[in-house]
């Protein structure tokens, strides 16, 4: 609950305090003094986003604070807000974000307020107001919606493919066949090249080949003849000097390398000759390939890439059948799980709208509706497992299948109708209290209402003042009205006046007791110059909740 809350230089308050107390609170005011902004105060603290137009002429920044106990420890939140735009948000003391500030408060404040009434006459919010209250959530109802709509997407795109496909199919066939008959591999272009320009130099390279041979091996005397009388040279002289083993062991190895570049020339001499029909392959094969890639417009490894492709095309086509048989078992099994999972949906939506109906109805009673029948209206989850799928072949969105609305009869013996078309503003004020009177509020958090009892008076005044002191035997509550009834039985009373001294505005609250209190009834009775009968009447209202003071009129 709310402790305390301190605003400064926001809009028209320089600064105010305010302790409020446990049950309820009320703070009343002529019209446009600043009630909402004490509201507008704590949906900052809420994470709601702050403009600039906020702070008040001629300060740097507004600030919000508000101390609060949740579970006998204090909580303090402030929220400041910049000339600038931006803002800060603190918790504990600690720099913080909206968003983990909105987290925070989430669970301790909740503001009824006129968006709430409006949300009343418009039947599309009237399955969050039920769903909110039940617990219940559309995530897995939508995920289910979107999985279909993936496997319906999926099928159809697989039809588009194959259709394309098959008209396409001499032409994937011949051009995957010209891809693989030239082998493609990376660099192919490069190695082919250098083949060919071997193969066109073969007889000169040959000769080359040849002459080598004969200088290392063939010739007399050849290196290697004069390499191997080298060795017994040496070898002789490592009887007499040891050291020259070393050279000794050398010189075998260069002999080997000799024998070892005989041996390669040896291969090379037999590669180099003149092969007319290997050439032409070569060069039939290169020309086909420089024509693929001007073809297709991409380099070998493209070429690779376009040739798997193809494959998988064709492959798809062959496999067709049993593709799209797949693709539509998907589907057929998407829809299955949709069917079952509004089916269950709507079951416990339908179970909560029962109970909440009834208290409700309850509730209306209390407010001086008795009589009234208040209902639900959804779809019946067997219907909708039926129909899921309409005549066009069409399986119907979430939205369309969890559509509801609230239906009412206030008279005995009506039929019951849509509540948009039928129910007055006073009917309207006492059913959005007798619904958020459901709401699952801890006894440590803070229900506020912004003017919910606007258009009310007389016996409906009444029945309002008494459901929001119930509201408040287990949440404290604060409300913004107008209403004397609702004011006389607060157990704390606070008022805000606005002053203007030349051309600046400012608003104070403060708390009322005794006359004070008395008089602000008067004055929501009876005007700012209320009778003597209008003031008694305002003492005898505040009864118990004062001590019996004397009033000068």
């Amino acid at each position: 609950m709310i402790e305390f809350l301190k605003i400064s230089s926001m809009a028209i308050f320089d600064e105010i305090e305010v302790e409020f107390a446990e049950g309820l609170n009320c703070i009343t005011g002529e019209t446009g003094a600043g009630k909402s902004l004490i509201l507008d105060a704590l949906t900052l603290l809420m994470g709601a986003r702050a403009g600039r137009e906020l702070v008040r002429p001629g300060s740097e920044k507004a600030t919000i604070e508000a101390q609060m106990n949740v579970s006998g420890r204090e909580m303090v939140l402030r929220r400041e807000i910049l000339r600038t735009g931006s803002s800060r948000c603190y918790i504990d003391g600690k720099l913080s974000t909206a968003n983990s500030l909105a987290e925070v408060s989430s669970g301790l404040i909740h503001i009824y307020g006129q968006h709430d009434y409006q949300d009343l006459l418009n039947p599309r919010q009237h399955m969050r107001i039920l769903e909110d209250h039940a617990g219940l959530s559309r995530e897995t109802v939508e995920e289910a919606y979107e999985a279909y709509v993936e496997a319906q997407r999926t099928l159809a795109e697989l039809e588009m493919e194959i259709n394309s496909f098959m008209q396409e199919r001499d032409y994937l066939e011949h051009c995957l066949q010209e891809l693989r008959s030239t082998r493609i591999e990376e660099d192919l272009e490069e190695r082919l090249h250098q083949e060919l320009q071997t193969k066109l130099k073969a007889s000169e390279l040959r000769d080359s080949a040849l002459a080598v041979q004969e200088l290392i091996y063939t010739g007399s005397p050849s290196v290697t003849d004069l390499g191997a009388q080298a060795r017994q040279l040496i070898s002789r002289m490592t009887h007499h000097d040891p050291s020259m083993e070393r050279l000794a062991l050398a010189m075998d190895d260069i002999l080997a390398r000799l024998e070892d570049i005989h041996s390669e020339l040896r291969g090379r001499i037999e590669d180099y000759e003149h092969d007319p029909e290997r050439t032409s392959r070569i060069e039939e094969q290169l020309n086909t390939l420089r024509e693929l890639k001007r073809k297709h417009r991409t380099d070998e490894a493209g070429l690779m890439v376009l040739a798997e492709d193809m494959a998988r095309k064709l492959l798809l086509l062959d496999e067709s059948g049993q593709s799209t048989q797949a693709a539509k078992r998907s589907v057929d099994q998407a829809i299955e799980r949709y069917r079952a999972v509004v089916m269950d949906f709507l079951e416990k939506r339908g179970r909560s709208a029962l109970k909440l109906s009834r208290k409700i109805n309850r509730g209306l009673e209390e407010l001086g509706m008795p009589g009234t029948d208040f209902r639900v209206f959804q779809a019946d989850p067997d219907g909708v497992g039926a129909s899921i799928v309409d005549p066009q072949g069409v399986v119907l969105s979430s939205a369309v299948l969890l559509r509801g609305e609230f239906l009412i009869s206030t008279n005995v013996g009506q039929n019951v109708l849509p509540l948009v078309k039928i129910a007055s503003g006073g009917e309207l004020s006492r059913i959005m209290l007798a619904i958020k009177a459901q709401q699952n509020a801890s006894n440590e958090s803070t229900m506020i209402f912004d003017e919910v009892d606007s258009g009310i008076s007389g016996q409906t005044a009444i029945a309002i003042a008494r459901k929001l002191k119930d509201i408040s035997n287990h949440a404290q509550a604060i409300v913004v009205t107008h209403l004397h009834q609702v004011a006389s039985i607060a157990d704390a009373h606070f008022v805000i006046t606005k002053t203007v001294h030349g051309k600046k505005t400012s608003s104070t609250l403060k708390p009322l007791k005794g006359a004070d209190r008395v008089m602000e009834l008067a004055r929501m009775m009876g005007g700012d110059t209320p009778s003597l009968t209008v003031i008694e009447h305002a003492r005898e209202l505040v009864g118990s909740h004062e001590p019996r003071v004397s009033v000068e009129h």
